[in-house]
């Protein structure tokens, strides 16, 4: 019987993590308690090690983001065949990624008039940072969701569009300046950067400044013999 391998909880305020390195290939076999997966979530790293023996078949390419409890691949017995239908949200990932720039939301699951568009926090939040609108991104997350990396590769597709024509108004050839590569922050630095950012938007920004004269100190001082230093 086939084993679902799914996200783990590592975390109560948890919600996905990044499979960030599968260790096994579809197809080896592999013991109870080996390391199949390396996991990343903003805090930690996580070695995941397989419930069961059986043959590894991932449902998701490395690099994925995957929601708890979300299968992300299966331990199978000897001969069988992984479940017809895997998990759509793994599959509609795989194939919104390998069109990363498409800002079509044809593929988006259908959803009543007036929710909100299916997106994490992050992602919501760096759309209003960026000025992007959700229901022109094609997502690629767990369960038909937009994630950060979604808003990220559709501003980036904008930016380009909108400096290729400009650069073709100018008389300048296509691309020009060159392109940069873009690292994308994953983990503990994500946080930080988030956690920094937040305190500057979000906190009161006060400087005091306040004026004292020293004048007579200083004078002291050099009758004193003592130095600023001392």
């Amino acid at each position: 019987m086939a084993t679902p391998i799914v996200m783990p909880r590592l975390g109560d305020f948890m919600t996905e993590g990044v499979v960030t390195k599968f260790t096994k290939t579809q197809g080896d076999n592999v013991t109870q308690g080996e390391v199949i997966a390396e996991i990343e979530t903003e805090k930690v790293n996580y070695d995941l090690e397989a419930t069961v023996s059986g043959v590894f078949h991932p449902s998701v390419d490395a690099g994925a983001t995957v929601a708890v409890d979300d299968v992300m691949g299966y331990l199978l017995d000897e001969g069988e065949e992984a479940p017809a239908k895997e998990s759509p949200d793994a599959s509609r990932g795989n194939r919104t990624r390998r069109d990363k720039t498409s800002s079509s939301p044809r593929n988006r699951p259908s959803r009543k008039e007036g929710a909100p568009v299916p997106s994490t926090p992050g992602a919501r939040k760096l759309a209003a940072n960026l000025g992007v609108d959700l229901e022109k991104i094609t997502p690629s997350g767990p369960r038909g969701r937009i994630v950060e990396a979604d808003v990220r590769n559709f501003a980036v597709s904008v930016d380009s569009s909108k400096a290729e024509g400009e650069n073709l108004r100018s008389g300048l050839p296509a691309g020009h300046p060159d392109p940069v590569e873009e690292i994308q922050l994953r983990g503990m630095r994500r946080a930080i950067a988030s956690n920094m950012k937040k305190s500057l938007t979000e906190t009161a920004q006060y400087s005091f400044f306040f004026e004292v004269d020293v004048t007579d100190a200083q004078a002291y001082r050099r009758e004193a013999g003592v130095g600023l230093t001392e």
